[in-house]
């Protein structure tokens, strides 16, 4: 199992006329940074891989929100330590930003996390994971979290960006909450955001277990049980894992508890050890044998398999096309087909050494860019979850060559004309966009107008989509 460790950060808070100063001086500061930087190194700053989820709770102070947990976590190994009293210091600026359905920011937070560690070898121990979270108040609906954290003594920094719904409570149906996964769930009698009900929930923002570590752990909230005189003092919980497709891989069977209340924590685990590696979703059901009301809350997670060295190669060599159709030329793919066994596990690893970025470091900051957007696109942009097939869907090849859009603009099907998506990339060849249409309704979008170079090119393209004449 990796090591974990919090941190010790400034909660993020509404800014007030004092924060407006503080945050004009860390604006200064990381101006003088940056100018610094720029005269001493002429690389762009390195970016690191950042894991992003949440979960909603039931807000018992406000029914018309919902308390959500933002939970995020990377690498130590990418941070930069500098020598001070205390030892090896790292500061990450973290910047937090929740944005709504129209686009409008609803909440903005900054705060500091640092690491302090005792030497130059501790820092750069290649399984030591920072993990925290931070609370915020939501009305529920659809939003959009942007989280980015920045290493203020190199400016390296990892950006994410997370599709989320915020769950609405009800005060008299049986609900359970959003699932929060997690690395470790242990009793614990000291303070901190980890705690929940006298354990430490350690979060997996990741969402990605391996055989190795041998259980998910899981933490859920029920509501609303029926506790009066008379009824039935027992609750019942299961758990299930599903495919992606919604069918049975295995049941845990049933477990019967007793109501503390109206409400009750749910934190267990299970046992990964049998199943094999992908993508799965773990169900957790909950019933209340007083009144025989179900509900239920999921969320998928996926297991890593360790698979041999010749195992490794073999599925390597059988994705790697497919993988790379959009980053690889044609001759690269011609020579790929021509080689034997051994001769393309020697080619694989060629080819990705010949895009990284950094040869210095441990990991190849580009292949890990290239597989975080590969998964990303075959999660949101499959034609259907069985498919699994995003990266071959116009979106999909278009968010692996060209990253999350700076923005997105949305617009329904309205009075015969098709749905259609607007991403904005601001900084690519100077602001470009591109222009998808849901021709079908079932949300797969086609690619109809770009103004990058290279892409199609259709100037006509919105009287075209009101005309319905776009496949003509």
């Amino acid at each position: 199992m990796p090591t974990f460790q919090t941190f010790p950060k400034t909660q993020g808070v509404p800014m007030l006329r004092r924060d407006i100063i503080l945050w004009r001086l860390m604006i200064l500061v990381f101006c003088l940074l940056s100018v610094s930087h720029a005269n001493t190194r002429a690389e762009e700053p390195q970016r690191f891989q950042i894991g992003l989820d949440c979960a909603s709770f039931r807000d018992y102070a406000d029914a018309a929100q919902s308390y959500v947990e933002v939970y995020y976590s990377f690498n130590r190994r990418h941070l930069e330590f500098v020598s001070t009293q205390e030892g090896l210091v790292a500061t990450v600026l973290m910047q937090l930003n929740v944005l709504d359905q129209e686009g409008n920011e609803v909440e903005s937070r900054m705060w500091n996390t640092m690491s302090v560690v005792g030497d130059a070898e501790e820092a750069k121990s290649t399984d030591y994971l920072i993990i925290d979270q931070v609370g915020i108040n939501l009305t529920p609906g659809d939003y959009r979290i942007k989280l980015k954290a920045t290493d203020v003594n190199s400016m390296a920094f990892g950006e994410v960006i997370l599709e989320s719904r915020v769950q609405e409570f009800s005060t008299r149906e049986l609900q359970l909450s959003d699932v929060q996964l997690a690395f470790s769930i242990e009793a614990d009698t000291t303070a901190g955001r980890l705690l929940k009900a006298g354990q430490k929930v350690l979060p997996n923002p990741f969402r990605t277990f391996t055989h190795q570590g041998g259980m998910v752990y899981f933490y859920t909230e029920l509501y609303n049980l029926k506790d009066a005189p008379g009824a039935k003092p027992e609750y019942e919980l299961r758990y299930r894992v599903l495919d992606t497709a919604g069918k049975k891989v295995k049941d845990f069977g049933k477990q019967t508890k007793t109501k503390p209340g109206n409400s009750a924590v749910v934190m267990s685990g299970i046992n990964i050890g049998t199943l094999a590696g992908g993508e799965f979703v773990l169900e957790i059901e909950a019933k209340d044998k007083a009144t025989g009301k179900k509900a239920r809350s999921s969320k998928n997670f996926v297991i890593i398999r360790e698979l041999s060295e010749e195992e490794l190669a073999a599925e390597q060599i059988s994705r790697f096309k497919e993988e790379v159709a959009y980053i690889a030329t044609s001759g690269e793919l011609d020579m790929f087909d021509d080689l034997n066994f051994t001769g393309k596990t020697t080619f694989i690893d060629e080819f990705w050494k010949k895009r990284d970025p950094n040869a210095e470091t441990p990991e190849n900051e580009f292949k890990m860019e290239h597989y975080r957007r590969l998964g990303y696109a075959n999660l949101y942009f499959s034609r259907t979850k069985e498919t699994g097939d995003g990266w071959n869907t116009d979106q999909g090849r278009a968010y692996i060559l060209y990253g999350q859009p700076d923005e997105i603009e949305r617009n329904v099907a309205a009075r015969g004309v098709a749905s259609w998506e607007r991403w904005d990339y601001f900084e690519l060849q100077g602001g470009v966009y591109f222009i998808f249409v849901d021709e079908d309704g079932y949300g797969v979008y086609r690619l109809v107008h770009s103004n990058h170079r290279g892409e199609i090119y259709d100037k006509e393209w919105e009287e075209r989509v009101k005309s319905g004449t776009l496949m003509e």
